[in-house]
């Protein structure tokens, strides 16, 4: 556990401008492509989890069902999802990746390779692998302390 207030004012310093400046390289490097982080999550779910239902994605995904519904409908209009029925309930339909919507995921993530090496072309191969298990350890510990959260109002509500 960290006791030390100046590691922990770093930290949250760190991580604000790690925020602000991830987030203004992606778009002037990636908006050109169309391929904003909402949409590239999405496609990479299906890709991942497909056939799937928009609840069961929205829960995945942490997206307030009518967040997703209005994202997956845009995502059908430019045709890189399509509906199936469920074999099991056919008053179910199931999101899928569409081959237009392969294409394009495969696209984003050449470009997003493409970024990411052009963003640490200085680092060592020993940087890349260090940040990144850093980064994988970041992001499971923050949705470990959601899940406790999430517990937690749980209990608090019964």
């Amino acid at each position: 556990m960290i006791t030390d207030n100046s590691t922990m004012q770093l930290l949250q310093q760190e991580m604000a401008i790690f925020i602000r400046r991830a987030e203004a390289a992606r778009i002037a490097y990636l908006s050109e492509h169309d391929c904003d982080r909402s949409t590239y999550l999405l496609l990479q779910h299906l890709k991942k989890n497909g056939p799937v239902g928009l609840k069961a994605m929205s829960t995945s995904l942490q997206l307030d069902i009518s967040t997703a519904s209005r994202q997956i409908a845009s995502l059908e209009a430019k045709g890189f999802v399509e509906r199936t029925s469920d074999p099991k309930d056919a008053r179910v339909s199931l999101l899928q990746l569409s081959e237009e919507g392969s294409s394009f995921l495969r696209r984003a993530k050449e470009l997003r390779h493409q970024f990411f090496t052009l963003l640490l072309g200085e680092w060592s191969q020993e940087e890349c692998e260090q940040f990144g298990q850093l980064l994988q350890k970041f992001n499971q510990t923050v949705e470990q302390f959601r899940q406790r959260k999430i517990s937690l109002l749980k209990e608090n509500e019964q």
